[in-house]
């Protein structure tokens, strides 16, 4: 399955609607694991939201 900008937009919506640039900006920073982000994109886009919502807790790198 390809991800595309419908599966991510509608995972915005639910988990980060407010704040993409945020999000893109964690990214760069590396604070954020990319493949706990598509677990959690793909989870929520098959119906499994307390799985995506894990997935979306457990994608954040711890900030030491």
């Amino acid at each position: 399955m390809n991800i595309n900008d419908d599966l991510v937009k509608d995972w915005l919506d639910k988990f980060d609607s407010n704040s993409e640039i945020t999000l893109l900006t964690e990214i760069a920073n590396n604070n954020i694991c990319v493949s706990g982000m598509i677990d959690s994109i793909l989870a929520y886009h098959v119906g499994e939201v307390e799985i995506a919502k894990d997935f979306y807790k457990n994608m954040w790198r711890s900030q030491s």
